[in-house]
């Protein structure tokens, strides 16, 4: 598939600007001491909303009820005491009395969740106080047909409302954006649809937070609804939907609320010692028409010095202090028309978003949006100019350009006309070698630091055997697997649009994570297992698979990304299957089964709180399975079961002649159709259902309907039994008379069961069983030519099972 090229268009008039820009993107970065720009949160409006306090006026209630979706609030009986307005608007209340919140969600799924949280598959909460913010019509909803009263402002509600504020901006209930500027976006921007947040503590579980964003909740978008819990008890998302109207009208899986498109990225940055400072120039296009106040991504201790626009004005942003509300929104000077191409140029710097761990050793703190960004996944092309002191070697995403040296630094040149869904870099006293793969036309490249960390230099001391220890020498290693993983994965999945690969080390040791063309590598991966051993890292699974699953992110993350969180299992789940691959085609098949074996035990062994990961909830729920009552779950949904997911079709879409053709061509085709594009999970079952095979088709329908809604959607675990006996048949044959028993489903539950021979060598598949429901199947007779060792059924795990 041809690579999308950047082709840099000059906007009309701007001709001198872009001179301009051109000689400034070449100096270095100002590391100057990061002053408040006097454009820096001054829009008048946004001034009135951040000091805003209440006006007075007040309206007592009986028997008011609020219907916000799916959510009720109703107010038995108190007062609401009204913010002062802003522009005209009155944009929030603080309400003290007696109430109780309501509320059912409408998908079936969070009605589950929330059984597992209230044990009801809803939620009622009684409340005495609440903080209301709005930009709909909430105000004229409580005021109709009602008196309002102007006075003295009750120290209660003055004093909820300062706690209020105290924790959104810096305490419990601090959110991913500001919301003062949440409600200029909606004061600047006429016609749109207004949103609701309700904050209240809960005579039962606590704190809690309502939302309802037409634009997306930002901790769940793109969906609207949100009702979260804060208390060290109930934390967690516990529901999140979008609106019930979109469930009746529309594919959800396809919104997006995004107000922009990220286009092109130029970007010089400068790393010095914990400190990085750079200008980024950044193209984008509006996706939505009247919108003033665009929000970036940028590590909030990044401090902003400036924003300017394509004609070389200066504008205003908002960027509080760093400990409170340090989201970052660009004021535009004029609204945006849906279609319009608009240049930001930002310039910024701070100490925090690299850390030294001595030796050379740096690790880049703020990955996704050390440069200001809408979201991990806006593709976009990247020029960078990187900089770093001379004596340390820079690698990043995208094709090297060059080196050069300047004032004692070293200046590398980076650009990536393949779109990327994130750019980064690794950097320190590394050594590097690498490989030309003229087969995958590939360069796979290794980095590990010439020096250790400081942390492992003071555990070293006296020990002769970590006084040895350095991690240079398993860097081949690291190659090795890399180009290894690299063929196994084009073979089944296709080819990359890369051209490159870099296993570069570092500092931490507890974690891998992948870029385009760049992999950051755990510190023990590169040490041998006599060292892991003497710093008590032996994690030989671990290590063994850490830098396959890495790579296949790749395919799974990058070039195939997720529209939302409740589709990011796609990214996990299947770079989790290809390091089975890895598995498979590196080690014999009794390693590719323990592999599987291990990843069913994470998911059915209970945790602390007595749940088992399989029965809180699917792997559309993503991170959202973590919460205060159930605990950590999710990592052992997502990669696990995601992971048996696509195991199971790739083993139910096996046959002997074949082999794998069936399942890689589906594979192949969903990466063509998707090629460098975010999907949902309606969009792999599409792919499947296309690739139908017998096999598949449980429900004679050509739908794969049966296997999501029980494995991908569903919590349903099936038990399985074989009963099997041999005897001795003529001609040395011997009988097999063999029956499966299905247990623990409900009575629509279908599945095919494999049945394996094992006669001392690789596993042999017998065949499969159809089982619907709670039910033992007929005696089936086999002959066989000998007696194997064992009939065994799920043989490869290639079921989710208890058995």
């Amino acid at each position: 598939m041809p690579h999308t090229r950047f082709n840099c268009r000059v906007l009309p008039g701007t001709f001198g600007f872009w001179s301009l820009l051109a000689a400034v993107l070449m100096a270095s970065p100002v590391a100057a001491a990061d002053k408040l720009n006097p454009k820096a949160n001054s829009d008048p409006l946004y001034v009135q909303l951040r000091s805003l306090g209440l006006s007075g006026e007040a309206c007592r209630v009986e028997g008011l009820s609020l219907n916000r979706d799916r959510a009720t609030f109703i107010f038995t009986r108190g007062d609401f005491h009204f913010l002062a307005p802003v522009d005209g608007r009155i944009t929030g209340a603080v309400f003290l009395g007696d109430g109780e919140f309501e509320m059912k969600p409408y998908p079936e799924a969070e009605q589950r969740h929330l059984r597992l949280l209230t044990g009801e598959p809803y939620i009622k909460e009684a409340f005495n106080k609440m903080v209301l913010r709005f930009t709909d019509d909430t105000y004229a909803a409580i005021k109709q047909e009602r008196t309002t009263t102007t006075g003295p402002v009750h120290s209660g509600a003055r004093d909820l409302l300062e706690n209020f504020r105290k924790k959104i901006r810096r305490g419990s209930l601090r959110s991913l954006n500001n919301l003062d500027a949440r409600v200029l976006t909606d004061l600047t921007w006429l016609g749109q649809r207004g949103f609701f947040r309700a904050y209240f503590e809960g005579r039962r579980f606590g704190e809690m937070t309502f939302e309802l964003d037409p634009l997306g909740v930002p901790e769940v978008t793109p969906e609207e609804i949100c009702l979260t819990a804060y208390s060290e008890s109930n934390h967690g998302t516990w529901v999140a939907t979008h609106l019930k109207e979109h469930y009746d009208s529309r594919s959800v899986s396809d919104e997006s609320h995004a107000f922009f498109d990220l286009e092109h990225h130029k970007v010089v940055a400068e790393a010095k010692g914990k400190r990085l400072d750079a200008v980024v120039q950044t193209r984008l296009k509006a996706m939505a028409d009247g919108v003033r106040v665009l929000p970036f991504d940028l590590f909030g201790r990044l401090r902003v010095r400036k924003v300017s626009d394509g004609q070389g004005r200066e504008l205003a942003f908002i960027q509080e202090d760093k400990e409170e509300d340090p989201a970052l929104s660009v004021l535009l000077a004029e609204a945006l028309k849906k279609g319009d191409e608009l240049v930001l140029q930002f310039e910024y710097g701070g100490d925090e978003a690299i850390s030294d761990s001595g030796g050379g050793n740096y690790t880049l703190e703020t990955r996704t949006n050390w440069y200001p960004n809408s979201r991990f996944g806006d593709r976009a092309t990247y020029e960078m100019t990187l900089k770093v002191p001379k004596g340390l070697t820079m690698v990043a995403t995208g094709l090297p350009m060059g080196d050069s040296q300047e004032n004692n630094m070293l200046v590398s040149h980076w650009k990536s006309d393949v779109p990327l869904t994130v750019a980064g870099f690794n950097f320190g006293k590394f050594k590097k070698i690498s490989s030309q793969d003229d087969k995958l036309n590939y360069l796979i490249e290794a980095y590990a630091n010439r020096d250790i960390p400081d942390y492992l230099k003071a555990v070293g001391d006296g020990d002769a055997i970590l006084g040895s220890l350095n991690t240079v020498s398993m860097m081949e290693k690291a190659k090795i697997e890399a180009q290894a993983a690299l063929a196994i994965y084009t073979q089944m999945f296709g080819a990359l649009p890369y051209g490159r690969i870099a296993m570069t080390q570092q500092p931490d040791s507890s974690f891998g994570q992948s870029w385009p063309m760049l992999v950051y590598m755990p510190l023990i991966a590169f040490l041998d297992s006599t060292h892991r051993h003497a710093l008590g890292q032996d994690a030989t699974k671990f290590v063994q698979y850490v830098g396959p699953h890495e790579v296949a992110h790749q395919w799974w993350g990058h070039l195939i990304g997720w529209k939302s969180y409740r589709d990011q299992w796609i990214s996990e789940g299947f770079s989790e299957f290809s390091a089975s691959l890895f598995a498979q085609a590196a080690y014999k098949q009794g390693q590719f089964v323990d592999f599987w074996r291990r990843q069913r035990e994470m998911m059915f062994a209970k945790n602390q709180f007595g749940y088992r990961p399989s029965e809180v909830g699917g792997v559309t729920m993503g991170y959202r399975l973590d919460t205060g009552k159930t605990g950590t779950i999710s990592r052992y949904i997502m990669y696990p079961k995601g992971g048996l997911i696509l195991h199971m079709l790739r083993m139910l879409m096996w046959e002997p002649k074949s082999r794998d053709a069936r399942f890689s061509a589906m594979m192949q085709e969903f990466i063509k159709t998707h090629y460098n594009q975010d999907v949902s999970t309606e969009d792999f079952q599409r792919v499947v259902e296309k690739h139908l095979c017998p096999e598949l088709d449980l429900e004679n329908n050509g739908k794969v309907d049966w296997f999501f809604r029980q494995f991908v959607y569903g919590t349903t675990t099936p038990e399985y039994q074989l009963d099997s006996r041999m005897e001795a048949a003529d001609e040395g044959k011997v009988k097999l008379s063999f029956k499966v028993t299905q247990s623990k489903v409900d009575d629509g539950f279908v599945m095919r069961v494999p049945i394996y021979l094992d006669f001392g060598g690789n596993l042999t598949r017998l065949g499969t069983i159809k089982m619907t429901g709670n039910t033992t199947s007929q005696e089936q007779v086999v002959m066989l030519p000998k007696k194997p060792r064992r009939v065994l059924l799920n043989g490869l795990e290639d079921v989710i099972c208890i058995q």
